[in-house]
């Protein structure tokens, strides 16, 4: 009976939320965390799912800082981790909200439940330029050691994974350039994405449902059947979110209107006639849909081998693609994947194939299709019982073809590598690696290395220093784009790439440590330094009448700019009892810019004089991190999260933005009913923050969801 009355009293009572005006829900979140504490005194017994102490995490092995299998603490770099159960347990619902519980992730929402997303900093660099610049194209996101990236203009499209948070086993994150280990683009950090395996034979189910304000609805379900020589898992994910309402940014009126079909040109100053297309449902922030199916089979020689296969479709209205009017814009995209991987004692072979196409609506020539083809080949030797040489070979095949590129495009490069790890004595571990990746276009070859030295005094004590040089591979769009357009008043714009543009490099260096309290508390600082060169943009190389028309001419080409990074990431986790764990993080970071080509203050009707000014990067917000409480009592889960900025401020080349400071709090209240079912009240952003997080994008509300858990 007392079951049935709190899961009608959570019904009834988000029932009368959804449903009630803004000073009702303030009562029920009051009310909800009264609920929680209340309970939190109840004597219960803890039970599986719901039991997860800081030991357990404490003792969480990762791959990803040296690709073997090692304990957190040994780790020669610096590593987080967030494991499947904590995700559950925090209530994330995005690849964002995820990422927002790791130390060094700065993580700011463009619409609902889609995020720009990046590792300690580097970010809008340089200012002043257009929306691909604002995103992150230094990190590196694999999943299962597949590369996700994207070679179009660099980053992760993080709406077409194809998996969910269903699917995870933990993410790993490793910040700090890795080139060295997973090939260019590693500049400041790696994050993998692991996914689960079948733990125990026959058959298995896990499904999960959620829905709530805003027509926000997901569901996923997890399969898997496993016998003494191979398994077999399949999954599927359906999500829709939407806007809180239909609000767009006027870049040229620079205000805020109620329908993107206002949106007016700059040059007409009238609404545009692609708005119907670049917003065919101005309400819809993301829906998304995926299907995945992996393959292991273990013959009873040496031999082990893996195969995953899926699909995805998804639309989103993102801040990426410019179209001149506000910075959203809708993209769709479907593509699929393949990933094979054989395995023999110490030799590893992975091949993958991405292959899809994608459009960003209402821009004219930007939709395209692509494909990659990824191959990996690598053989640990064990040289000595202390001396271990992992090298490795790969090959990399992007290819693209668009009206903006004028046709098939490919990136092809051929990469070498070696990594080595030397123990020279028990309490000293060496790291040392290097990468040579030889491109087709441009005609290059980049050398990638890294160094790191770790000191164990003891168990409890571990310090680490690094340094290293990485870099980021050309994309398609700077290389080989080759685009122009009209207007009806007259002006044409003309844009070519250049297949000569030197790679971006980055050079830098970091000392950490990890001190193990006691078996109940861990904290870790780390000290990081970095600089990059070689950015690119367009330049301008002729501004003037030609013929019936104003035009504007540009190239890309390597800017002058150097940019340099220094600042701490700092972390504690602390166990308060056998029920309650505490984690904390905190980043301080400054960002200088050098050598920035300043932007003329006026429209220009000529080429401008270059004048270049030094200044402090404002994108970056001088701290930013988060914490989060976790109390189990019984059959009762409490989870509160925190995610908090700095003031920055974003430019564009029209418009800049002043994103205010703002903490972000999440709360998550979980209750068992039986061995194999959950249901819950998810809360994000409770106070109801509406400042908006990223460049002139949608201002976020809050989100209350309920849903169930089944997993048998």
């Amino acid at each position: 009976m007392a079951v049935l009355t709190a899961i009608s009293y959570i019904y009834i009572s988000s029932q009368t939320i959804m449903k009630s005006a803004h000073q009702k829900m303030k009562h029920f979140v009051c009310v909800a965390c009264l609920f929680a504490i209340i309970h939190m005194n109840a004597n219960a017994e803890q039970i599986d799912i719901m039991d997860l102490s800081l030991e357990e995490l404490m003792q969480v092995r990762v791959i990803s800082a040296t690709k073997r299998d090692e304990e957190q603490m040994e780790a020669p770099l610096s590593i987080s981790v967030i494991t499947r159960k904590e995700i559950i347990q925090a209530g994330a619902s995005s690849w964002g909200d995820a990422l927002r519980l790791l130390p060094g992730t700065l993580v700011r929402e463009q619409s609902a439940g889609n995020y720009d997303i990046h590792i300690r900093g580097f970010d809008n660099i340089p200012p002043n330029s257009l929306l691909p610049f604002l995103a992150n194209s230094l990190t590196l996101v694999m999943i299962d050691n597949r590369i996700v990236y994207n070679y179009f203009a660099g980053g992760t499209f993080w709406e077409t994974l194809p998996i969910s948070l269903l699917d995870v086993d933990r993410i790993e994150l490793v910040r700090g350039p890795a080139s060295p280990l997973y090939g260019p683009n590693a500049v400041s950090g790696v994050i993998h994405i692991i996914t689960r395996h079948a733990k125990s034979e026959g058959f298995r189910f896990n499904g999960r449902a959620e829905a709530g304000e805003n027509n926000t609805n997901s569901a996923a379900l997890w399969i898997q059947y496993e016998s003494s020589h191979w398994s077999w898992l399949t999954s599927a994910n359906y999500q829709q979110r939407d806007r809180k309402d239909s609000q767009y940014f006027s870049l040229v009126e620079e205000r805020y209107i109620n329908d993107a079909l206002d949106l007016v040109e700059f040059d007409t100053q009238l609404p545009s006639p692609l708005n119907n297309r670049r917003f065919p449902d101005q309400s819809l922030a993301r829906e998304l849909k995926g299907i995945n199916t992996t393959l292991l089979f273990k013959p009873e020689n040496s031999w082990h081998y893996e195969m995953r296969l899926g699909h995805q479709d998804s639309k989103a209205q993102t801040a990426y693609f410019e179209n001149g009017v506000t910075p959203l814009n809708t993209t769709v995209s479907n593509s699929t994947y393949l990933d094979l991987v054989a395995q023999h004692q110490s030799f590893k072979a992975q091949v993958s194939v991405l292959d899809g196409e994608q459009e960003a609506l209402g821009i004219a020539g930007w939709q395209w299709q692509f494909d990659t083809l990824d191959a990996q080949f690598e053989y640990q030797y064990q040289v000595t019982d202390n001396f271990l040489l992992r090298p490795a070979l790969s090959y990399r095949n992007a290819s693209y073809d668009g009206i903006f590129i004028q046709g098939e495009k490919h990136l092809i490069t051929n990469a070498a590598s070696v990594h080595a790890d030397f123990r020279p004595a028990e309490s000293w571990r060496i790291i040392g690696a290097v990468r040579a990746d030889q491109y087709h276009t441009p005609d290059t070859t980049e050398t990638s290395s890294q160094l790191a030295i770790n000191y164990y005094p003891n168990q409890q004590l571990h310090w680490r220093f690094s340094m290293g040089r990485s870099h980021r591979a050309p994309f398609i769009l700077d290389i080989f784009q080759n685009t122009a357009f009209t207007t009806p008043t007259g002006l044409l714009f003309e844009l070519k790439g250049n297949q000569e543009l030197d790679p971006l490099v980055s050079k830098s260096a970091e000392i950490g440590v990890r001190y193990k309290i006691s078996s109940k508390a861990l904290f870790e600082a780390e000290f990081f330094y970095a600089k990059n060169k070689n950015y690119s943009d367009v330049q301008l190389n002729f501004v003037g009448n030609d013929g019936n028309f104003f035009r504007t001419s540009g190239q890309y080409e390597n800017l002058p700019l150097q940019t340099s990074m220094n600042g701490v990431t700092l972390s504690h986790s602390q166990s308060l009892s056998e029920q309650t764990y505490f984690r904390g993080f905190v980043t301080f970071v400054e960002n200088q810019i050098d050598n920035h080509i300043q932007p003329p203050e006026t429209p220009i009707t000529s080429l401008p004089d270059i004048n270049l000014i030094d200044l402090d990067s404002q994108a970056t917000p001088n701290y930013y991190g988060g914490f989060l409480l976790n109390h189990t009592q019984g059959n009762w889960n409490y989870n509160w999260n925190f995610y908090f900025y700095d003031d920055h401020r974003m430019s564009h080349v029209i418009v800049e933005n002043d994103i205010a400071s703002k903490v972000i709090a999440n709360f998550k209240l979980t209750h068992r009913i039986s061995n194999t079912i959950d249901i819950y009240l998810n809360i994000r952003n409770i106070e109801n923050s509406q400042e908006n997080e990223f460049l002139f994008t949608d201002k976020v509300d809050r989100q209350i969801t309920l849903g169930f858990d089944i997993d048998t």
